[in-house]
């Protein structure tokens, strides 16, 4: 049996990561862009377009892609530019739980 060492420190380690989406206009349309600094993916990572608010459940999107490196980024949602849209990073919680907001925009409005 080994020999508990009790003047042995107890050590962690830390380690952060930004996520980002941008909710722009471009040929008269919605289009979202989205990026993160983490070295592997949002568990089934949705990136999701909203008409006026964010609903109880993220999953109700009028437009929304895959964010994994297969998809195209930006993506255009075909949902014509004006006020009244918002946008979310979207992903589920673990373990394959509900899917849940990280990321959210603010909604868009006139100038």
């Amino acid at each position: 049996m080994a020999k508990l060492q009790d003047d042995v420190e107890p050590v962690q380690g830390m380690g952060s990561f930004d996520w980002s989406i941008e909710l722009f206009e471009q040929q008269g349309n919605c289009w979202l862009r989205w990026s993160t600094t983490a070295p592997f993916r949002a568990q089934q990572g949705r990136v999701c377009l909203y008409a006026n608010s964010f609903p109880s459940d993220p999953t109700q999107a009028v437009a929304w892609q895959w964010d994994d490196v297969n998809q195209v980024n930006p993506f255009n949602t075909g949902k014509t530019w004006g006020s009244g849209w918002c946008a979310a990073y979207i992903a589920q919680a673990s373990p394959g739980g509900p899917y849940v907001y990280f990321v959210q925009t603010a909604v868009t409005t006139p100038s």
